[in-house]
């Protein structure tokens, strides 16, 4: 198995990045722990458990200090859809980055740094900007997973606005495109967008998990759960590039994604 590094990612994914490869997980990366980096093994991070825009700028500084004393060569970095302005048809990586919540001002910010490291330090920076994956281990208030565990028991499903449209890919296929990537080992720096590149309302969604599972659950109108800060009304990736330039699209229908999902559900609930 290829050794890699992970920190800041969420922990759904650890499960599946195990069983591909030797991980060295840090759920939050510190000045006490980038010495153990190495510019031989690739680094995967994500923009997790910051809280305050001060986490931002520690974990920037560390990143500084791996990359100025050569720790640091190859990075990948799990990204959001978030960092965009907001529009009504397909983002593209060309699109204007303004993003309108604290989840995609971090990832945004991260991304900054980022590009500033390798370009100072010639660094092979991936960037995947991620539209929703979903698949095991991932739990509510995640809308695939919510949805699947009220329809395990019947229950009820509380929606803030279930006209919103999103765009949600399975876990396998971006384990896929990180193994892919990892192989590769693309030079210079990159910027892909990842989902399926289909969209789908969230109302349509429950519908299709309901046909699919044979089950049913009630939906009700919550207001409470309405975001505070913005939340997209349509989020879904135009994915031509990175078909372009890496061959890679998932393979896993949502159809296919969403029995599977509800399989590892029924059996954590020993249903």
């Amino acid at each position: 198995m290829r050794e890699i590094l992970v920190s800041n990612v969420e922990k759904w994914l650890t499960p599946h990045l195990e069983r591909v490869f030797d991980i060295k997980y840090t759920e939050q990366l510190k000045h006490s722990n980038y010495s153990s980096f190495d510019p031989e093994i690739p680094y995967i991070i994500g923009f997790e458990y910051i809280g305050e825009f001060t986490d931002v700028g520690a974990l920037g500084d560390v990143l500084h200090l791996a990359a100025q004393s050569g720790k640091l060569k190859t990075i990948i970095f799990l990204s959001s859809y978030g960092v965009y302005a907001p529009k009504k048809s397909s983002f593209k990586e060309s699109d204007i980055v303004c993003p309108k919540n604290f989840v995609g001002t971090r990832a945004a910010i991260l991304e900054d740094i980022l590009v500033y490291l390798a370009n100072r330090y010639s660094l092979d920076l991936t960037i995947l900007r991620l539209f929703n994956p979903y698949g095991p281990y991932q739990l509510s208030p995640y809308v695939v997973p919510t949805v699947l565990e009220k329809i395990a028991c019947s229950g009820t499903v509380n929606i803030g606005d279930s006209e919103k449209v999103r765009d949600f890919f399975y876990i396998s296929d971006l384990i896929d495109l990180l193994t892919l990537l990892i192989e590769k080992n693309p030079k210079g720096i990159d910027i892909w967008n990842v989902g399926s590149g289909i969209p789908i309302s969230i109302s349509s969604l429950i519908t299709k998990a309901q046909e699919i599972t044979g089950g049913e659950c009630d939906v009700l109108f919550d207001a409470t759960k309405l975001r505070e800060e913005y939340d997209y009304d349509y989020a879904v990736a135009d994915i031509t590039k990175i078909k372009k330039e890496l061959g890679w699209e998932p393979k896993v229908s949502l159809e296919e994604g969403l029995a599977l999902t509800y399989q590892w559900i029924l059996g954590r609930s020993g249903k």
